[in-house]
């Protein structure tokens, strides 16, 4: 039964996504051309069945339709945003392909925009739907739990702060420990299972109760009960772990890695390389000439600034900054402090807006940084914190940025003490493990405000 209201939930979210995507489709026709002609044109026709194609080949790559009732509405909304993201890279690159300029790009604006804005309004009300009625007490899983310790009742309490998950523990079985929550020993779990329907077991006696967890795994096996785990791992790591399988051989991966996801490494990289060059078109073209102008009419010296900075895995690259003080050949690095007087007027300015980091978009168009990331350290910061700090080369792991979580967060500029530097590190590992596109967006966003506002913390 289990699995055939999976099936039935699976079918009802992608009649549910193909419904939404066609009807949005055809839509966005006459709010964009003021007619409903789109059945007469053969090419948006042909552009329709297209669409269909290749979202249910990206979807199903996705695993959009693998439900769990364990789903955050945030990760369903992330899942939705990537399947939109890449399905809009299917067809532009078709369209770049075949060279054609046939197709209305507001068309396409609407039709994406409205099919992601409606698509996570459907997926959210169906899950919401799904865990009302759980909350009255239907589609409920019935779960008990073999062992009784620290683990198991952190797992029970879990269950039962959140009824909308559906869960609900009949009880704890162990030979080794007696309480009111305790209804029987190891061996009465068949009968218990059979008698109640269970359909989960989750067995949480240690490494040495491996004879229990034979026979409780076959029991399982041959009665259509899912059998789980639940390895003590929380002292290794404060985020998720994933487990790898390298061969037969489990491995656990103790840290959660967004961006070494090959299709979330694309959709950076392609705004990557879309964002720098419509800055370097639109802003440096013109922004160059009349900075270089005000740097060299405020002080001897050159217009750009290069410094050598650590960039992914530790390999050293030559970032461009504009000049913002005082020009000194073969000067020894010393962390710009407030009020420092080695910078000029107009570098002052670029400090206190930003615009001294625009050059670094040519860094990310060539590769060696990224728009959103970690900021890159002089080397002699870099040698210094690595030693003293903890997880202070975590992040390495990522491409630099030209802003980061947290620059926005404030920790910008000179570091006065050790905690200044641990709390950046501590927002930029927060970066690396939970990326998504939409958090670099809103670190975007954060950094132009802040351009406008002027930063306090930049000098």
């Amino acid at each position: 039964m289990a699995q055939q209201y999976h099936r039935f939930l699976r079918l009802v979210y992608l009649i549910g996504d193909l419904l939404l995507l066609n009807l949005i489709y055809i839509l966005a026709y006459p709010i964009k051309f003021g007619n409903f002609s789109l059945f007469e044109s053969t090419p948006y026709l042909l552009l329709l069945a297209y669409f269909n194609a290749t979202w249910l080949v990206i979807a199903f790559l996705l695993g959009n339709y693998e439900v769990s009732r364990l789903d955050s509405y945030g990760a369903v909304a992330r899942k939705i945003a990537q399947s939109v993201i890449l399905h809009l890279f299917s067809v532009t690159a078709v369209f770049v392909f075949i060279k054609t300029t046939y197709f209305s790009r507001l068309h396409l604006f609407y039709t994406y925009s409205l099919f992601f804005i409606f698509g996570v309004a459907w997926r959210f009300a169906l899950m919401y739907f799904l865990r009302s009625i759980r909350e009255l007490g239907y589609n409920l899983k019935k779960v008990v739990i073999i062992g009784y310790n620290d683990l198991s009742r952190s797992l029970a309490q879990f269950f039962l702060k959140n009824p909308s998950l559906g869960y609900r523990v009949l009880g704890f079985f162990d030979d080794k420990v007696q309480a009111p929550e305790v209804i029987g020993k190891v061996a009465d779990v068949e009968t218990f299972a059979l008698e109640k329907q269970i359909d989960e077991i989750y067995f949480a006696l240690p490494e040495a109760d491996k004879k229990h967890f034979k026979q409780i795994r076959k029991f399982a096996d041959r009665n259509l009960v899912r059998l789980k785990m639940l390895p003590d791992l929380r002292e290794f790591s404060d985020k998720s772990m994933k487990i790898e399988k390298y061969g037969n051989i489990p491995v656990i991966n103790t840290r959660e890695e967004p961006l070494n996801d090959l299709l979330n490494q694309a959709i950076k990289r392609t705004f990557d390389i879309v964002f720098s060059l419509f800055i370097i078109i639109f802003f440096l073209s013109w922004l160059v000439p009349l900075i270089a102008i005000a740097i060299r009419l405020n002080s001897k010296g050159p217009i750009f600034f290069l410094q050598k900075r650590s960039g992914r895995n530790g390999k050293t690259f030559t970032c461009f900054k504009f000049r913002t003080m005082k020009h000194e050949k073969d000067a020894v690095f010393v962390q710009a402090t407030k009020n420092d007087s080695r910078v000029t007027k107009v570098g002052a300015f670029l400090r206190k807006t930003n615009l001294d980091e625009l050059p670094q978009f040519i860094n990310v168009l060539l590769g060696d940084m990224t728009v959103v990331g970690p900021r890159p350290h002089p080397l002699e910061l870099d040698n210094r914190f690595k030693q003293v700090i903890d997880k202070y080369m975590v992040r390495h792991f990522v491409k630099p940025g030209i802003t980061g979580l947290a620059q926005v967060k404030g920790y910008r500029g000179e570091t006065k003490d050790i905690r200044s530097m641990i709390n950046r590190v501590r927002l930029d590992v927060f970066y690396i493990e939970n990326w998504s596109f939409f958090l670099d967006i809103k670190i975007i966003l954060l950094t132009v405000f802040r351009m406008i506002k002027g930063d306090s913390s930049a000098f």
